[in-house]
């Protein structure tokens, strides 16, 4: 069998998420020893509510979330948006390049593994417009979702949907952002129960995920939790 995989690993080498260099077949969280290495992770103390960097004399809870009362109850996000995170991001948007899910749905979950493991029920995501849906073909979001989910054994069910003649959250300041998110999501008609493990792939304010994690609660979620692969550089 070794034999085997060593053939596969110079016939259908995997590649590196980030740095795009090839690995071992065998290799299933497609990162390579030295991105595993240097990635720019979220290091230190950490807001006890989004996950976002802190310093070390700052209260525990970040002064957005303290303004915000942001409506999920933790948040695990593993990176910072920028150099290789941000290219294999953008290649996995634009480029299609969807063995990346594999990669980010690993470093989401052991994020959550070192803070605790909380309990979950069921996996749902950051829906995209069906506008975009139709241009990309994928929701990256959802991608990463269903990865998460299967390394759970939990179900990943759809809860939202994204209304279609709205700004995009990039373009806007944090107050415009907090307005479009009211406006761009909307509940599909389910009933939920227990804890959520909600996925979008980059947090920039919260704004988005906030307002989707309270749309989830009305529909009888106890608990919804968020997480993302990176934090914007600009936080």
């Amino acid at each position: 069998m070794k034999i085997f995989e060593k053939i596969l690993s110079v016939v259908l080498p995997h590649k590196c998420t980030f740095c795009r260099k090839a690995i071992e077949y065998t290799n299933n969280t497609f990162i390579c020893k030295s991105c595993a290495d240097t990635l720019p992770f979220i290091k230190g103390r950490k807001c006890i509510k989004c996950g976002i960097p802190i310093d070390d004399n700052a209260m525990p809870v970040c002064s957005v979330c303290r303004r915000y009362k942001h409506s999920f109850t933790q948040g695990f996000i593993p990176l910072v948006y920028k150099d290789s995170v941000r290219k294999s991001l953008l290649s996995l948007k634009f480029y299609k390049r969807k063995s990346a899910c594999r990669a980010f749905s690993y470093l989401i979950l052991n994020r959550i593994i070192e803070e605790g493991f909380p309990t979950f029920d069921f996996v749902t995501y950051i829906p995209v417009s069906k506008e975009r849906l139709k241009e990309r073909g994928f929701n990256q979001a959802e991608l990463i979702a269903k990865m998460c989910a299967e390394h759970l054994n939990l179900p990943v069910i759809p809860t939202l949907y994204r209304v279609d003649d709205t700004p995009r959250q990039s373009k806007l300041s944090m107050r415009l952002r907090r307005q479009n998110a009211k406006k761009s999501f909307m509940p599909l008609d389910v009933k939920l129960n227990g804890s959520a493990l909600l996925i979008d792939d980059v947090y920039t304010t919260g704004s988005t995920l906030s307002h989707t994690s309270n749309l989830l609660l009305k529909l009888g979620c106890s608990k919804v939790y968020i997480a993302a692969v990176a934090i914007s550089s600009k936080n």
